[in-house]
């Protein structure tokens, strides 16, 4: 409907001239009015330029502001198609839990920084290795697209000697670590930038979802893909509401 308004005030200003003259030279009584037949039409004539200048003005401002409107959605939705996008999971690599960090997106990722929640790392029997998972969410990793990082996050086997940053771990401290891993839930707060722009993490999950061999979880990169599709449409919709 907010697209006809523009046609019918056009429609309005080419059409009030002609019922302005007509009512001006109509034999209508209506008593002495002060001016002229000129005089009036010079007035009608006055306040119509007027009018149609403030009215044209005014279609003009909305036009551009339209368009400002148009192409700040379309910038939106190719940054969002490009970005980079980042996605955490749990990988097994040679019997160790690791910490994966992957760029799935298009673009590069910088200044990636991140945080656990303290249940995680109350999980850890040893300072050393608490110590080392946190300061790897503080260096402000960068990752081109379709690259990863991985942190060792503990062992997935109990079986035999265990030796972490130096320190023997004896067989019940293996399984009672193990066992609380697969109980606590992964909170990953933080924020990375890409296209200059800053996006937050905020990721929750459990390690039991990622018990497998496999070192890349389609299930996660597929719900990071619906994410950035749910935003394309939504990007989508907007446009064509211009």
């Amino acid at each position: 409907m907010r697209k006809i308004y523009p046609y019918l005030l056009i429609l309005i200003i080419v059409l009030l001239p002609f019922i302005i003259g007509k009512l001006i030279v109509s034999p209508i009584d209506i008593g002495k009015i002060a001016g002229s037949e000129s005089d009036w039409l010079l007035f009608w004539a006055t306040y119509i330029g007027a009018s149609a200048t403030a009215i044209m003005a005014w279609l003009t401002y909305k036009m551009f502001r339209q368009n400002k409107d148009l192409l700040d959605a379309q910038k939106l939705r190719w940054e969002t198609e490009r970005r980079g996008v980042i996605n955490f999971s749990i990988v097994n690599i040679k019997e160790n839990y690791c910490l994966q960090v992957q760029n799935i997106g298009l673009s590069v990722v910088t200044d990636i920084t991140y945080s656990f929640n303290k249940e995680f790392l109350d999980c850890l029997p040893l300072t050393e290795l608490k110590n080392y998972i946190s300061e790897a969410g503080k260096k402000g990793l960068r990752l081109s697209p379709s690259t990863s990082k991985d942190y060792f996050i503990f062992s997935s086997n109990s079986v035999g000697q265990h030796t972490i940053f130096g320190i023997s771990l004896d067989k019940s401290v293996m399984d009672k670590t193990i066992e609380n891993l697969k109980k606590v839930q992964f909170e990953i707060s933080g924020s990375y930038r890409t296209i200059d722009k800053e996006y937050i993490i905020d990721e929750k999950f459990k390690i039991d979802t990622y018990l497998t061999n496999a070192l890349v979880h389609e299930n996660d990169i597929e719900k990071e893909l619906k994410s950035i599709t749910k935003e394309l449409k939504a990007i989508n919709v907007t446009i064509k509401a211009k």
